[in-house]
């Protein structure tokens, strides 16, 4: 990522231009109640899946506009590709 223009595959949490709604991001993931929390590794899994996803731009899916750090954290998510790119994670 340069410093003009963030990549378009990046997460929000890596878009220095997106601090404050990353912020309100973080502060959504908190609300998740914990047995509906996937474990980190899960969810950290999840991301990669995401980062090396076409449909990914500026921290959201294209194919159903949720942010994925927030669907990532869900335990039930599933991903919306054909086929599922979180299959098996």
């Amino acid at each position: 990522m340069n410093a003009g223009k963030p990549c378009v595959r990046c997460l929000l949490r890596e878009m220095p231009d997106a601090a404050a709604l990353a912020a309100s991001l973080r502060e959504l993931i908190a609300l998740i109640p914990e047995e509906e929390r996937a474990p980190a590794p899960l969810a950290e899994a999840r991301l990669a899946a995401c980062r090396a996803c076409p449909h990914l731009r500026r921290g959201t899916c294209v194919l159903c506009g949720c942010y994925v750090e927030h669907r990532a954290e869900r335990k039930g998510a599933a991903c919306p590709d054909v086929p599922d790119r979180w299959a098996g994670r």
